[in-house]
């Protein structure tokens, strides 16, 4: 049995070599017109077909199991983009780019949270809120690491998302490790169709507006200047925009919400290798209000948020409070491909008016004040202390109430802080002289590719230079 199976060995090894030595003849003898077209170099081909012929002839389960070329090819074409390392250039097959298309376009259950791709890691950018991600307690910078029974972790992006997704009313169960916890948590979730509200808006304390920015799509701009004359005409003396947990959405959008505020010229500029991924935008003459502003920014603000988010800073000096943003800032085009398939490539990067480069890095808040996400900020306020009786018992039951509703409140430091800084702009303070001595530093090391809402947490360039929304932010919805 032994002599057999050497014997058959050496006959798979023999005719191996046949095979590769009859390419490479076949190669050499025509290989004026195919070096014009093949995409590699013929020792790069003789090692593909070394191992295509390897395991056809020695994988165990390929004499039944016969795998279409096309399947082989998409499988390379993926692990060549991969060499990359860029979460944002990818491959998707026909069926795969139809799903995609079809995402944008129509709706499906989600759970409202855009993730990224870092390290190697499925991190949670931010749970959108009000969704069932956000009801759940699902926080930005978690990792994902199993989705139901399958653990997750290394899995690309797209595979990741196509877990999460479902039927509305249906449940998935996710696994998280969270920074500072040693257990994993498991989130029970039910899939719900994500509908948002892109703005809303009220008067704080003092007089002082409050305009909030879930994400930017194509009417976000009139709703946001809405918001910013219905404030003015009660008599807002500041304003406060907060885009914090806002993955992003149209590139136009955050360009037409910079024209509110930005008396004419650049907001945002796009550097790539090729001549046509080279463009600036602009707005135009005039605003539509001069009150003190300030920018409210978190770990959860990416793409369009970090766009607006620079350019009032670099035209206005608008002071941005909170923590640093995430850091996505780059541009992808869709090549579609001869068989239907199509690539996602990453064509170009942002930079504010100033020059300063948003992808990988990130704007630092002039005003640090740690994220409302951590646990120190989440201490609920104390309930007051009833020092005495009270004789009248219903007005005993009224306080108890009130007690008991005051102790559920959540502090929000951030938005207290901007309502501080407003005051003091109000009073006449220059902005200069309240930016923090030392800004916190962005990390370099920041990577995204949206999760809950399409593959990038921003604004996807395609071909055609239609710019087209995540689902529900920046990114692929889940």
């Amino acid at each position: 049995m032994n002599k057999l199976k050497k014997f058959r060995d050496i006959f798979f090894g023999l005719l191996v070599g046949v095979l590769l030595t009859s390419v490479i003849s076949a190669v050499h003898a025509g290989k004026g017109d195919f070096f014009q077209v093949a995409p590699f170099s013929v020792d790069s081909l003789w090692l593909l077909k070394q191992a295509r012929v390897i395991v056809e002839a020695y994988q165990v389960d390929a004499a039944s199991n016969d795998i279409e070329e096309s399947k082989m090819v998409h499988g390379a074409m993926r692990g060549m983009l991969s060499a990359w390392k860029d979460p944002y250039t990818r491959f998707l097959d026909p069926e795969q780019l139809e799903e995609e298309k079809t995402s944008l376009e129509g709706s499906f259950g989600g759970l409202g949270i855009n993730i990224a791709s870092r390290d190697g890691k499925i991190l949670i950018i931010n749970p959108i809120e009000g969704t069932p991600a956000d009801k759940a307690g699902l926080r930005p910078m978690d990792e994902i690491v199993r989705v139901n029974n399958d653990i997750v972790i290394g899995w690309e992006l797209d595979k990741v998302v196509k877990q999460l997704r479902g039927d509305p009313g249906t449940e998935v169960t996710i696994g998280i490790r969270r920074q500072n916890e040693t257990k994993l948590l498991d989130f029970k979730i039910v899939r719900a169709i994500i509908k948002i509200e892109t703005v809303n808006s009220k008067m704080l304390d003092n007089k002082i507006g409050y305009i909030r920015l879930r994400q930017f799509i194509k009417t976000s701009a009139p709703d946001v200047g809405k918001a910013v004359i219905k404030l003015k005409n009660e008599d807002a003396r500041g304003l406060i925009l907060d885009l914090r947990n806002n993955g992003g959405g149209l590139l136009d959008s955050a360009r037409d919400i910079c024209d509110l505020f930005i008396d004419g010229g650049l907001v945002v500029s796009t550097k790539g290798r090729v001549e046509s991924a080279n463009e600036e935008f602009f707005v135009h003459e005039g605003t539509l209000t001069k009150l003190p502003l300030v920018v409210l920014i978190n770990e959860g603000s990416a793409s369009a948020s970090e766009i607006v988010s620079g350019a009032l800073r670099d035209r206005n000096g608008t002071l941005l409070i909170g923590a640093k943003s995430f850091g996505k800032g780059s541009v992808q085009v869709l090549f579609n491909l001869s068989d239907g398939s199509g690539m996602f490539v990453t064509t170009a990067r942002y930079f504010t008016p100033n020059g300063v480069m948003i992808d990988h890095v990130g704007l630092s808040p002039d005003i640090y004040v740690k994220s409302v996400w951590s646990d120190e900020e989440l201490e609920a306020v104390p309930a007051p202390q009833n020092k005495k009786k009270q004789a009248d018992e219903k007005s005993s039951k009224n306080k108890a109430v009130s007690a008991d509703a005051e102790s559920k409140k959540r502090r929000d430091p951030q938005l207290e802080k901007a309502q501080e800084i407003v005051l003091r702009l109000i009073a006449g303070a220059k902005p200069e002289s309240l930016r923090d001595p030392k800004p916190v530093v962005a990390s370099d090391d920041v990577k995204l590719l949206s999760g809950d809402q399409k593959p990038e947490s921003g604004y996807i360039h395609s071909g055609d230079k239609k710019p087209v929304s995540g689902d529900a932010a920046p990114a692929k919805e889940k």
